[in-house]
């Protein structure tokens, strides 16, 4: 279960995608020059399209580019979408098989072989996804994979916020790290990097080599200097199962410095009567 703080890490990878409110837009013009003639709509039609999003003192945070794009009124619809954002550590890049950049409100929305890598090995894909300049959000409602080389997690539905530090998998989540950890539960997976935490919510399971755990809510808290596990509780209709023997209570709490858990909550122990004639039964109370 020490493992489910890689999860941590993965999710971090969304919210990075931050625009700033300045922009300089790149066009090269199509081989005439010239208006598609079949909308009236569209303004211009073009070969390639690039945008540079900077800050307020002119730092350069992200750069968008397409091909094949059509100006429409405020909608910039772009193919073979491409897009790069620079963090203070690490540099993520997104890509897409389509684009439509909204001018009039700063999103660009998503279509298509939706892949998001960085630069650490971690790799997110879905089907679509929305990118907000003045939310500073990405999210969406399509299946979403988070891949790294000992870890995938999946899920339905997932948004991230920049400013906030928060990252979340909306329904049906599963976590599997290797070498045989499995985590599920309904959702929604959330996550705070401002207070150094994640969120199992509803009919969450935990299952390890050294047995299961099953409750309402998961929560994991990491230390924001060693980056280790500092204590994970587990809350609401708790059960831990190991062999055919387990522990029920309401609360769990494992602690990393002490390497102990305290069971709170009318805490009540079954024994499998083999596994109490071999000692097999290895539940600590505390």
């Amino acid at each position: 279960m020490k493992k489910v703080i890689l999860f941590l890490l993965l999710v971090a990878t969304i919210y990075v995608f931050y625009m700033s409110r300045e922009a300089d837009i790149s066009i090269v013009p199509g081989s005439d020059g010239s208006a598609d003639k079949g909308t009236a709509a569209v303004k211009q039609k073009v070969i390639k399209f690039s945008i540079n999003g900077r800050t307020s003192k002119g730092v350069k945070q992200w750069h968008l580019e397409g091909t094949a794009a059509e100006i429409v009124d405020e909608k910039i619809y772009l193919e073979d979408l491409d897009a790069e954002a620079f963090g203070e550590k690490f540099t993520i890049q997104l890509t897409s098989s389509r684009g439509i950049y909204y001018k009039d409100r700063s999103e660009v929305e998503l279509e298509g072989n939706v892949r998001v890598s960085s630069d650490d090995g971690t790799v997110l894909t879905m089907d679509s996804a929305l990118w907000s300049q003045e939310t500073k959000d990405i999210s969406s409602d399509s299946a979403v994979r988070i891949e790294r080389t000992d870890m995938v997690a999946t899920g339905v539905g997932g948004r991230a916020n920049s400013e906030k530090k928060t990252a979340m998998l909306l329904s049906d989540v599963t976590v599997k790290m290797e070498p045989v950890t499995l985590i599920k539960c309904s959702g929604p997976l959330d996550a705070s990097f401002t207070e150094n935490k994640a969120v199992f919510l509803n009919n969450v399971r935990v299952k390890d080599k050294d047995g299961e755990l099953f409750s309402d809510m998961l929560t994991v808290y990491m230390d924001k200097d060693t980056g280790r596990i500092k204590e994970v509780i587990a809350e609401g209709n708790v059960k831990l199962v190991k062999g055919k023997s387990y522990t029920l209570c309401e609360k769990a709490t494992y602690t990393d410095g002490t390497g102990s858990v305290e069971f709170v909550g009318k805490p009540r122990v079954v024994i499998a009567a083999e596994e109490l004639e071999s000692g097999g039964f290895g539940f600590e109370k505390t």
